[in-house]
């Protein structure tokens, strides 16, 4: 008999920035201290530090907004909306990958399961990430090896520090395992991290790989 899997449910489609602020600090507290996500299990990625700090920039980006109304400000809220949807994904894998598939674990997370669990396979994270300039300029190959269970992948860009879970941009959404980012700034340093894209469930975040465009 298959194991049935449940499925972390993000719940964030139509989610407002205050929402989600809620949201993601009750996630906080129901991942603090739970023994299912500390050693030996996976520690929470990205760290419950930096979501904390992610959520304490939209929760301050959202009050400058409300209370006025400019073109930057709101600019500077939906920059912060954005990044926080991103640890929301990237947290939501994380949980599902320690949960095992178990629905009490995940909702002890302080996240819901969808209606209807069916078996999955969570995509393996992708090992083996390299970035390299290129012998054109302004061009950066990166290369990583094959996800088992994936569909697609997702490529994020980051010309910030590769261990902070801020910053990262989604560059790319591909099947295949290389990718050639163009149009980059020469002598700065990128860095690229890749997360697999399943049916029901994304892998954890590789590692991240750096190169200087030339």
């Amino acid at each position: 008999m298959k194991k049935v899997w449940y499925i972390v449910k993000l719940g964030i489609t139509r989610v407002t920035a205050t929402a989600l602020v809620e949201k993601g600090r009750n996630i906080v507290t129901m991942l603090t201290g739970n023994a299912a996500f500390t050693a030996p299990n996976p520690t929470p990625n990205p760290t419950l530090a930096s979501f904390t700090a992610a959520l304490d920039t939209l929760d301050a980006a959202q009050q400058t907004y409300a209370f006025n109304r400019g073109k930057v400000e709101k600019e500077a809220r939906d920059l912060a909306f954005a990044e926080m949807k991103v640890l929301f994904h990237t947290m939501g894998g994380y949980v599902q990958l320690a949960s095992n598939g178990a629905k009490d674990i995940i909702m002890s997370a302080g996240f819901d399961v969808t209606a209807s669990p069916s078996p999955v396979q969570i995509p393996t994270t992708p090992q083996n990430v390299r970035a390299e300039s290129t012998k054109a300029r302004k061009q950066i190959l990166v290369r990583w090896g094959a996800s088992k269970g994936h569909r697609l992948y997702n490529v994020y860009q980051t010309e910030g520090d590769p261990t902070l879970e801020t910053g990262w941009e989604l560059v790319a959404v591909i099947g295949r395992n290389r990718l050639v980012v163009s149009d980059l700034e020469s002598f700065r340093t990128y860095s690229y991290r890749i997360i697999a894209v399943g049916g029901h469930a994304n892998s954890i975040p590789s590692d991240a790989a750096s190169a200087i465009a030339a």
